[in-house]
């Protein structure tokens, strides 16, 4: 059976594009010049992903996705930057609702969690409330706990 792998474009030229992962451990890293690699995660990981790109008129987009990767015989979704494309947790797009989606991913790691272990389902919660302009509940050990044992149950 062949190891299937979603790529990920990492990219940074400065002042003008900067795509990066704000969390999550690629499988492999391929670096295709100094300014721009490929990460390479296996079905199933989850990772943040912020695509920000300006001119001299100032930021013209600034994206920040949470997705869970996925083999390629799946429904998937598409994603500018990532290939052949993966399941969509959170999508933000704009300056306040990137800023916000961020917070909360800080505000989960000032808890000890570790965002790439974060249940799906909260993630779906986050984007729903930034969306809709409402605050977001925080994530429990509780609801940690929960995700880890059903992960545990279904693997």
């Amino acid at each position: 059976m062949s190891e299937f792998f979603t790529r990920v474009e990492i990219a940074f030229y400065p002042e003008h594009l900067n795509h990066w992962l704000r969390f999550g451990e690629p499988d492999e890293q391929q670096d295709l010049d100094r300014r721009r690699s490929l990460a390479l995660f296996k079905p199933g990981r989850i990772f943040g992903y912020v695509r920000w790109r300006a001119n001299e008129y100032g930021t013209q987009d600034w994206r920040f996705s949470v997705v869970r990767t996925a083999e390629p015989s799946l429904l998937l979704s598409r994603i500018e930057g990532v290939s052949p494309g993966c399941e969509v947790l959170l999508l933000v797009i704009g300056n306040a609702k990137v800023k916000r989606a961020l917070l909360q991913i800080d505000a989960l790691e000032a808890a000890g969690f570790d965002p790439a272990d974060v249940s799906p389902a909260y993630y779906r919660h986050v984007h729903n409330r930034i969306t809709a302009g409402q605050p977001v509940r925080a994530y429990s050990m509780s609801q940690h706990s929960a995700h880890l044992a059903a992960r545990q149950v279904t693997s």
